[in-house]
C-alpha cells in the first residue's frame, strides 16, 4: 500500500492547500484497500475545515422545460422527448411557500432554479426579485438562484434584492464540453460565473460526472473550478433519463463516485462539497460513505425533474453518523 503517498496528500490538505495535478491524476490508480485508507485521512480533512456540520440545500424548479439548449443529459431540453414537466415561471407565493417548506425540514439554503438559456424577460426577473425579497424577510434562509447565462446587470439587481449566491455549473471539462453541449460554449459558462462574481455574489460552481468523461477530465474540471476561486461545489452524478441523448449510459459505479468526491476534497480542501443529483441512484444503500469521501453537504428534497429521498431520512442518516445538520443560514 502506498501509505506515504496518501499521508503526504492528507498532510498537504490539512495545511489548507490542495494536492497537485499530478497527485490528483494518480488517484485513479489507487486500489480498494488504498482508497479505504485514503478515506480515513479525508475524514480528518473534512473535520478540520467543516467540523461535524452537514449543510442541506433545497431547490424549487421554478420554471420547467422548453429549453432551447441541447445539453445531452437534460430532460428539459426541447429537442428531446421526455416526461419531464413543462410549465412557466411559478408565482411569487408558490416560490416563497416552497422556501418555507424547505426551511421547516432543515435546509439552510434555498435555490430558485429556472430552465432556459437565461431568465431575462423583465416580468419574470421582477417576479424572482419579489420572491427573493419575501424569502429574506420571512425566513432565515440563504437564497441562491440558478438562472442560466445571466448578465452582470441583472445579477446586480438580484443581489440588491437580497440574493446571496449564484449557482452555475460548468457541467464538464472544457475538453469534453462539445460532446455534451453544442448550443453554447464553455467560455459562455465561465463568463456567466465571472458576471456573478463581478456582481458581488457568492458563487456555486460544479459539474456532472459519469457522462463518458475520463478521470483525467474530472481532474481537469476540478482544477478549472479551483482557478475560479468559488465557495461551493455541487457534485452531480448522471442519472440517465429516457428520451435524452444519454439514456443508454450506465450509472457510475459507487467506488468511482467515491473516488471522484475524494478527488474534489483533496483538490479543494476548504470548499463546501454538496452531493446533489444522482445521489440516491448511484449510492443507493451506502449514502453514508459520501461524508467519509469528503462531502459536507447534500441537496435535500426533490431535484429538478426527479424525486429525491424523504428529507426526514436525510436528517436521520446525518444524525446517525454523529454529524449535525445545519439548520440556520450560513
Amino acid at each position: 500500500m502506498r501509505k506515504q503517498f496518501i499521508d503526504s496528500m492528507i498532510s498537504t490538505c490539512l495545511q489548507g492547500e490542495g494536492i497537485s495535478q499530478d497527485q490528483a491524476l494518480a488517484l485513479e490508480t489507487l486500489d480498494t484497500q488504498e482508497l479505504e485508507y485514503l478515506y480515513e485521512g479525508i475524514e480528518t480533512v473534512r473535520t478540520a475545515f467543516k467540523g461535524d456540520e452537514v449543510k442541506i440545500c433545497s431547490i424549487v424548479n421554478a420554471k420547467a422545460g422548453r429549453c432551447q439548449e441541447d445539453c445531452s443529459f437534460c430532460g428539459q431540453a426541447s429537442k428531446f422527448s421526455t416526461d419531464s414537466p413543462e410549465y412557466g415561471l411559478l408565482d411569487v407565493e408558490s416560490i416563497v411557500t416552497a422556501a418555507k417548506e424547505a426551511e421547516a425540514f432543515g435546509s439552510n439554503e434555498f435555490s430558485i432554479v429556472t430552465s432556459g438559456t437565461a431568465l431575462d424577460k423583465r416580468e419574470e426577473l421582477d417576479r424572482v426579485i419579489e420572491a427573493i425579497k419575501r424569502i429574506k424577510a420571512e425566513t432565515q434562509l440563504e437564497v441562491c438562484c440558478s438562472l442560466g447565462l445571466m448578465s452582470k446587470e441583472h445579477l446586480v439587481e438580484l443581489k440588491e434584492a437580497g440574493l446571496d449566491r449564484c449557482h452555475h455549473n460548468l457541467e464538464t471539462a472544457a475538453s469534453h464540453f462539445e460532446k455534451i453541449v453544442t448550443t453554447h460554449t464553455y467560455e459562455d459558462e465561465k463568463q456567466a460565473i465571472q458576471n456573478a462574481k463581478s456582481a458581488g455574489l457568492k458563487v456555486c460552481v460544479g459539474g456532472i460526472f459519469g457522462m463518458g468523461e475520463s478521470f483525467a477530465q474530472r481532474v481537469e474540471l476540478a482544477f478549472d473550478i479551483k482557478d475560479l476561486e468559488t465557495e461551493t461545489f455541487p457534485i452531480n452524478f448522471l442519472k440517465p433519463l429516457e428520451g435524452t441523448a444519454m439514456e443508454d449510459m450506465g450509472l457510475m459505479p459507487v467506488e468511482e463516485a467515491l473516488r471522484t468526491i475524494a478527488l474534489l476534497r483533496l483538490t479543494l480542501p476548504k470548499i463546501d462539497l454538496f452531493v446533489c443529483g444522482g445521489r440516491e441512484e448511484v449510492f443507493n444503500g451506502c449514502q453514508e460513505k459520501l461524508f467519509s469521501a469528503g462531502a459536507n453537504g447534500i441537496l435535500g428534497g426533490n431535484y429538478l425533474t426527479t424525486k429525491g429521498q424523504d428529507p426526514k431520512k436525510d436528517i436521520e442518516m446525518i444524525e446517525r453518523l454523529g454529524l449535525r445538520p445545519v439548520y440556520e443560514s450560513a
